[in-house]
């Protein structure tokens, strides 16, 4: 089955169309595929690279978080964000762990804040950001979901880290690609 076109700028490689299993008030995930100008320390780069990333809906699989992703693609902001999700009006933002976005733009949060709060008319969202960890055994339990999804947080980090299993998400992947090739 083809994954239905959310963006035209970026790809979707998967697509959760309705909640699997009990985690949160229906959440459910859609894996997108978005062309990055940035190495993952903010330094620019000579040639594209793929960056995934996911979006977690909640019971309503709101569209809506797409344009505010297309905004952070256009600004040149989406290079660090490997989940995005909104849920009762909050956009959250987790970004990769370790990863400072004020190295090569001192406003980046700012900016976000501000997208946010205008990329939809009449109806500004507030952002919370967190940070996401690839450590699949939870050993330093250095995932912070910052309200991504409504649930416990070992349960929320173990379904993040799901995910990332099953798709290595952001810059990772075409590390990994690179080496293999």
């Amino acid at each position: 089955m083809t994954p239905p076109v959310y963006s035209q700028l970026f790809s979707c490689l998967y697509d959760q169309a309705e909640a699997v299993g009990q985690i949160g008030r229906g959440t459910h995930h859609s894996v997108f595929r978005s062309i990055q100008w940035r190495y993952i320390d903010g330094d620019f780069r000579d040639s594209g690279r793929f960056h995934d990333f996911a979006v977690i809906w909640d019971e309503d699989h709101d569209a809506r978080v797409i344009p505010m992703i297309e905004h952070l693609h256009m600004t040149g902001l989406l290079w660090p964000v490997v989940f995005i999700g909104e849920r009762k009006g909050m956009l959250t933002v987790l970004l990769s762990h370790g990863i400072d976005p004020r190295k090569e733009r001192s406003d980046w949060f700012d900016t976000v804040r501000d997208i946010a709060g205008h990329a939809i008319e009449n109806d500004p969202w507030t952002v919370e950001f967190g940070t996401f960890h690839r450590d699949p055994a939870n050993r330093d339990k250095l995932t912070e979901s910052a309200g991504l999804i409504d649930d416990w947080e070992e349960l929320v980090v173990a379904y993040l880290q799901s995910i990332d299993v099953l798709w290595q998400l952001g810059e990772e992947r075409s590390a990994r690609q690179q080496n293999l090739g």
